[in-house]
């Protein structure tokens, strides 16, 4: 049975030497004033001991009073090394609420930010409802990670034209309503980047999505001096390896492949603005059709 007003938060975690950023971000989380929450935190291979530092680094926080739910969790598959993409899958099929969203263990929420959200598919009866996160730089050092800067305008972006030409929605900056979209909720395995992106392209191309809250920021979202989280953002690519450039243009190729695809439901061919309905019409067809012909990388 599907719970009518619990979120469901997936936060997945391959580095168990990462457990003070993962602090950071359950925290927040349990901070969050939205009730039920529940957290589903998807763990990567971890061992039997690696489990139990988990459990108790997070102890303290599971005494607080309205504590949120743990669903702890562990991928034990062989493969792939790189399961950013399953670990999700996996969060997705232990949900129960009718509310799912996404935050990366290095990442943040302020205590509003569910209850915004919420707020916005209750009243709109929308698939999806997007906020706005805002950018903090930070330096990593093997014990610690240390913010340097914030910056509030770098995912820039202002509706569903926007979005269908490039991701400016970073995976915590929206939440699901497992009710409406529930047959798109699913990440490609053949993408471990913009693995996110693919899914907003499915829901959003087929449901009518929510952008009020955009400019009210929810959370923040680091982007680390090694560069390990910070594909898709303007100016990172230049650090990257030729190898990782070369996966990260085969992946642009396969997203390029959803839109071209993806046909656009009715429904939102008018929240597009067009006047009749094109059965056929993809969501490269209806941007050309905008004359955008740019899409962000």
């Amino acid at each position: 049975m599907m719970n009518m007003t619990e979120v469901d938060c997936i936060v997945r975690f391959h580095d168990v030497r990462r457990i003070p950023e993962l602090n950071r971000c359950i925290f927040s989380l349990f901070g969050q004033t939205h009730r039920p929450l529940t957290i589903v935190l998807a763990l990567q291979r971890f061992s039997a001991a690696e489990i139990n530092r988990v459990r108790a680094a997070l102890a303290p926080l599971l005494k607080l009073h309205d504590a949120p739910r743990l669903n702890l969790i562990n991928l034990s598959s062989d493969g792939p090394k790189d399961a950013r993409t399953e670990l999700l899958n996996l969060g997705l099929s232990k949900c129960q609420g009718r509310y799912v969203a996404f935050l990366d263990y290095d990442d943040v929420l302020y205590p509003e930010a569910y209850s915004l959200l919420v707020s916005r598919l209750q009243a709109t009866n929308c698939a999806i409802a997007f906020a706005s996160v805002r950018v903090v730089h930070a330096d990593v050092t093997p014990e610690f990670m240390v913010a340097t800067r914030a910056d509030p305008a770098v995912f820039k972006g202002e509706g569903l034209v926007d979005l269908f030409g490039g991701n400016f929605c970073p995976i915590h900056s929206y939440l699901i309503d497992r009710s409406v979209a529930s047959s798109e909720l699913y990440f490609d395995t053949l993408l471990n980047w913009e693995e996110d992106y693919d899914l907003l392209l499915r829901i959003t191309a087929k449901h009518t999505a929510d952008f009020e809250l955009l400019g009210t920021l929810i959370g923040d979202y680091y982007i680390k001096t090694d560069v390990s989280n910070s594909i898709g953002v303007s100016g990172v690519e230049g650090k990257l390896s030729t190898e990782r450039l070369l996966e990260y243009e085969q992946v642009a190729a396969l997203i390029e492949a959803r839109r071209r695809t993806t046909r656009v439901s009715e429904v939102v061919q008018r929240q597009l603005g067009f006047q009749s309905f094109d059965q056929k019409l993809t969501i490269r067809n209806a941007l050309t059709r905008l004359d955008i012909d740019e899409v962000i990388p």
